[in-house]
């Protein structure tokens, strides 16, 4: 039985997949910020923008780690 009837390691998972889900969250809104600061042609910031949201942190991790070119 488990002490108050609460499942510790479940617990614990669950916080670290809510903490990573946020993370996700702010990496993505981060990277679209600085996606709309550069100076980018429409195909190439439409790209990214695409691939920000829908590849969940690689996308934002490579665009800064790639660093488009400004201008």
């Amino acid at each position: 039985m488990e002490p108050l009837g609460i499942n510790w390691p479940l617990l614990i998972a669950q916080l670290v997949n809510i903490g990573l889900i946020f993370a996700w969250v702010a990496l993505a809104v981060a990277a679209l910020v600085s996606l709309r600061r550069r100076v980018l042609p429409p195909t190439a910031a439409a790209i990214w923008a695409v691939l920000i949201l829908l590849v969940p942190v690689l996308g934002a991790l490579a665009f800064f780690v790639v660093r488009p070119a400004r201008g």
